[in-house]
């Protein structure tokens, strides 16, 4: 069988960072191309990861007949680019958001089924270690019945520099992570209720707090966007324990039942969520530091490539990720962000 060949659109942080490498990790993809619109950075990007083209032209990559396309490029370009790759009979696996809006992600979504191509968005946490080890977890307690969220981002660390002319900033931008994760654990959501406090930018939330109902319980978030520190974590109760995903860290906390609540039932519990997250804490810095850690891009990816060459389907469902496009549309016109 030969190996997929995949071209790059976007030379930008998370191309280099995530796509490309996940990509190479896999033995049957070779990363063939690379498209920047800015023609020097994808000169320097090429040369820097052995990538034996670069162009700034789009038809120069469909010229070369790839197989498949990663999309690392903003989100109002994921629509158009989609949906021309689709038309040509190539494999799209794109960035999150997957569009600017429902009817944009249900075009890409109907250009998928008239091709016969796979469309993957990459909701890479659901893929992550621990997100998956939760799935264990939860799979015997008969799963979650309520889901807590919270998403503090700090506009100090790195942040892609376009996210300020989204409707809504990091909202739209960082959302997707959290509303998938939702959904996930909980099944298709609907808005119950949204407010947001206003920042310093017009049109850009500091605060957005939700109540969604799934098919198997109420979810709610809370998100700050101009927080002291970056923190993303989602707390699942499920009938007899609660299990916290440290999503930043890739780390899983299960602390079961605390019966009375009295002195030795809570150190017990301190004791047992304290250790699972040092000894998490430590495996998840050990794989940071020898460059393994992808946060659940690698085994995504993985999963797109397998499914490409053996024509299985998408690893995350073109219709759930149009279910979360649906949500964000709810959020922002609640908020009158649109």
């Amino acid at each position: 069988m030969n190996p997929l060949r995949v071209g790059v659109i976007g030379a930008g942080w998370v191309a280099t960072e995530r796509h490309i490498p996940s990509f190479r990790r896999h033995p049957k993809a070779d990363v063939v191309a690379l498209v920047d619109r800015h023609a020097d950075r994808a000169a320097a990007v090429a040369e820097r990861m052995a990538i034996p083209f670069h162009t700034s032209e789009l038809e120069a990559l469909f010229d070369l007949d790839v197989d498949a396309v990663s999309l690392c490029t903003p989100p109002w370009t994921h629509a158009e680019l989609a949906c021309a790759a689709l038309e040509r009979g190539i494999h799209v696996f794109t960035e999150k958001p997957m569009a600017m809006n429902a009817a944009e992600a249900e075009s890409m979504v109907v250009a998928a089924r008239a091709a016969g191509r796979l469309l993957c968005v990459s909701h890479n946490f659901l893929f992550s270690r621990s997100v998956r080890r939760a799935d264990r977890l939860l799979e015997r307690d008969g799963g979650a019945r309520y889901v807590f969220g919270v998403q503090l981002s700090s506009t100090r660390r790195r942040l892609p520099n376009w996210y300020e002319e989204l409707p809504g900033g990091l909202l739209l931008d960082e959302s997707p992570h959290v509303l998938y994760t939702l959904q996930h654990f909980l099944g298709h959501l609907s808005l119950e209720h949204a407010r947001a406090t206003q920042g310093p930018g017009r049109g850009q939330p500091a605060s957005v707090e939700l109540l969604v109902r799934g098919q198997t319980g109420l979810g709610q978030v809370t998100m700050l966007f101009d927080a002291p520190v970056s923190e993303w974590h989602v707390s699942l109760v499920g009938p007899s324990r609660v299990v916290d995903l440290d999503l930043f860290r890739d780390i899983v906390v299960n602390v079961g039942a605390d019966g009375a609540h009295n002195p030795g039932d809570i150190l017990r519990t301190s004791a047992s969520a304290l250790g699972q997250h040092a000894l998490g804490f430590a495996s998840s810095g050990l794989r940071y530091a020898t460059k393994r850690l992808y946060w659940g891009h690698d085994a995504l990816i993985d999963s797109f490539v397998d499914a490409v060459l053996n024509g299985g389907p998408a690893p995350v469902d073109p219709e759930e990720s149009l279910e979360v496009v649906r949500l964000t549309d709810a959020i922002l016109t609640d908020l009158h962000l649109v």
